[in-house]
């Protein structure tokens, strides 16, 4: 089994009391986001599902949310906090490998995931441009600095090489791509990069 599924399944009971978010962040995240209300989405790394309250707030009940992550543990713990949302669909696997309709998104997000592709990000963000619709949007987000993510990842014996770039870097990556329109923002407190397809 990969090393880093086993890494994210070990966590998974424990990643929720070990792994504090910040509502305030998170909201002026979804904020920057703009998730338009009836929106489909695509949760990638959706992990134990810290962003699917905000999301399902964001889309309403007529939106959909599928949630993607390559552990299962750590989705299944997703699945006991939130299967009472009735437009809510859970999905193991890796999502590079993963057969996906095209054209189908309005919204893939990702929060704080995009490290873990390693060296494959450019890879990602091209199938995410497939799978999304004319003038769907693609979100990179993470709700604590690039500094403290790639600190963090350097102290791990399993994820110390990966690192996220700054998010100008992944802005022009999105350019090249052949997203139409890019935002990209960072801080001390958070980390944002938007591409429309």
């Amino acid at each position: 089994m990969n090393k880093d599924i086993i890494f994210f399944d070990n966590c998974a009971e424990t990643w929720d009391s070990t792994r504090r978010t910040n509502p305030k962040i998170l909201e002026q995240l979804l904020t920057l986001a703009q998730i338009p209300t009836s929106a489909k989405v695509l949760d990638v790394g959706s992990g134990t599902g810290v962003l699917l309250p905000y999301l399902r707030s964001a889309v309403g009940a007529e939106g959909k949310i599928t949630a993607v992550d390559f552990s299962e543990k750590m989705l299944a713990k997703a699945q006991e906090k939130f299967s009472k949302f009735n437009n809510l669909e859970f999905c193991v696997g890796d999502i590079l490998e993963m057969e996906l309709p095209k054209a189908a998104y309005d919204v893939v997000i990702c929060l704080n995931f995009f490290p873990h592709l390693h060296t494959h990000k450019e890879e990602f963000i091209h199938k995410m441009k497939d799978v999304l619709k004319n003038e769907g949007r693609l979100i990179i987000m993470h709700d604590i600095s690039r500094e403290t993510v790639n600190n963090i990842h350097r102290e791990s014996a399993v994820v110390n090489k990966h690192r996220l770039p700054e998010a100008k870097t992944v802005g022009e990556m999105l350019k090249a791509c052949g997203y139409a329109k890019v935002y990209a923002y960072e801080d001390d407190a958070m980390y944002f990069v938007k591409g429309l397809k």
